[in-house]
């Protein structure tokens, strides 16, 4: 049988890493299993934040993998503050307007003249190479992921073009709602034509992929139309050799993945720092990833030095090691307008983690309705401070809170890589 040709638009791809870069990473391992193939356009010597050369052991050598040239201003960003790029591009620190006039102006120009990103200098070579492929490979369906949202601008000129061909547009966060948007010193007139695009896009698209529900509800608000969603997941074979866990003096909390402004945990360090000495001499909290520098400033407020560190990125299967090998696990939604529909990609390696969840976030959020349903640890809300005190104190006494583990093959887990690829699948044909 031959296969259905699916030209997918991307710009982080191996060796970036991330979650966002996983997702479809995982679906072009599954997708040739169900006769589709893949075929794969991503920059050429792209500015990420975070590396992750690991996950190209994913990528098969059949996969066709092409590349096109991008104009990046976060380059330039670099060299006038004397920092790498990836340092401007991280998450946690390229949309904070702490620090001088340079910093501060960057963000500016970044907010209200890069719309709807920074990324939008790729779109013009990107649409001449998507044009070539889809004509030389005789491509059915076109799929655009973002952020950034530059690709969906790509996805909405190619429809254009090709009226016949299918546009998925996949979402893997807000756009123009996004949470980070409101902490950057945009105007009313970009926030109104990043907007614009958005609705263009959404109006256009044949399919659009959400990650949640929380965010098809947030998108219905944006454009009326049918939002279809699939949400990040775990790759069953990441997790099938597990390390042994080693015998362990102190009972240790992880957290793995990068920490915004937002997203900083206020009550939990303040629950921490309410702990006995006798139980603070016990924990041991292991931070992996970027972090604002504001994180920083909180330990040393409340005198965690000895107990807080900062490991850095890790590559993703030794991520996953660390999660399997943890006694809980740290969760936290951004605290920001819309963040119940937010269901980050951490959430799911920590469920094929098989250790208990400690969730900050809004109570009712697609994430604590998760753990929730599948008795995957404990909630709380921010203000929380003496409920996780109690928690931390049972757990770090010998304790035990609520937790199931999934007793079934993690292949066909709702969650798995390999059952949110037959969905995808569906829309597909």
């Amino acid at each position: 049988m031959a296969h259905k040709k699916v030209l997918i638009i991307t710009y982080y791809w191996p060796p970036s890493g991330g979650a966002g870069v996983q997702r479809w990473v995982k679906f072009c391992k599954y997708l040739p299993k169900f006769e589709i193939q893949p075929i794969v356009l991503t920059v050429k010597d792209g500015t990420y934040p975070i590396l992750d050369p690991s996950l190209e052991e994913d990528i098969s050598d059949d996969l066709p993998i092409h590349y096109s040239k991008s104009i990046e201003p976060y380059l330039l960003f670099a060299r006038l503050t004397g920092k790498t790029d990836r340092q401007v591009s991280t998450p946690a620190t390229a949309f904070s307007t702490e620090g001088g006039f340079i910093q501060k102006l960057g963000v500016w120009i970044r907010s209200n003249f890069f719309i709807p990103d920074a990324r939008i200098g790729w779109v013009p070579a990107t649409l001449s190479k998507a044009k070539e492929i889809i004509r030389k490979e005789d491509v059915e369906v076109v799929i655009t992921t973002g952020p950034p949202n530059s690709t969906h601008v790509i996805g909405n000129k190619i429809k254009n073009w090709r009226p016949d061909l299918k546009w998925i547009m996949d979402m893997r966060d807000p756009w123009s709602q996004i949470f980070y948007n409101e902490t950057l010193p945009r105007t009313s007139l970009a926030q109104n034509i990043d907007e614009t695009l958005e609705r263009k896009a959404l109006k256009t698209a044949d399919e659009v992929i959400v990650v949640s529900n929380g965010m098809a509800e947030l998108q219905r608000n944006i454009f009326k139309r049918k939002y279809h969603v699939i949400p990040n997941g775990f790759d069953h074979e990441d997790f099938s050799d597990r390390p042994s866990r080693a015998a362990k003096n102190k009972f240790t909390v992880k957290y793995i993945g990068s920490m915004t402004e937002p997203a900083i945990p206020y009550n939990f360090f303040e629950a921490i720092n309410y702990l006995s000495d006798e139980h603070r001499d016990r924990i041991s909290i292991d931070f992996f990833g970027s972090y604002n520098q504001k994180v920083t400033a909180v330990i040393e407020e409340y005198n965690l030095g000895g107990i807080v560190n900062f490991q850095g990125y890790l590559p993703h299967l030794e991520a996953k090691a660390e999660m399997a090998s943890a006694d809980l696990l740290l969760l936290v939604i951004p605290r920001s307008r819309h963040n119940e529909l937010i269901l980050t990609g951490k959430l799911f390696d920590y469920i094929a983690a098989e250790q208990p969840i400690l969730c900050i976030g809004p109570s009712e959020g697609d994430a604590a309705q998760i753990i929730k349903e599948y008795q995957l640890g404990v909630c709380f809300n921010y203000n929380e401070i003496k409920p996780i005190q109690n928690t931390l104190q049972k757990l770090l006494d010998g304790g035990k809170i609520s937790y199931q583990k999934w007793n079934s093959d993690f292949q066909h887990h709702p969650f798995s890589r390999y059952t949110l690829t037959e969905k995808l699948l569906e829309l597909i044909e």
